[in-house]
């Protein structure tokens, strides 16, 4: 339930344990925030329609020598602001 909730949140799951400890998992989410962008972006008035849309973001030309990964929700809603 948890790894559902977070996948659709654009979140992580991270279990502690005798391979993966609390500081190995505290260096793994600093090395995520150092290296986070954010993007935004304002739809026109057509695209911005109360209800459900789906975001669809991904890399267009992957670097094969980084690990590069997308990490965001799967859509959201919109109210109706008039």
């Amino acid at each position: 339930m948890l790894d559902r909730i977070c996948g659709e949140t654009g979140g992580a799951v991270f279990e502690v344990s005798k391979k993966e400890t609390v500081d190995s998992i505290f260096t793994k989410i600093g090395e995520e925030l150092r290296s986070e962008y954010r993007l935004g972006f304002t739809p026109d008035e057509a695209a911005a329609k109360y209800g459900y849309h789906q975001i669809d973001l991904s890399l267009s030309k992957p670097d094969d020598n980084k690990k590069l990964r997308v990490q965001t929700r799967d859509g959201y809603y919109a109210n109706d602001s008039n």
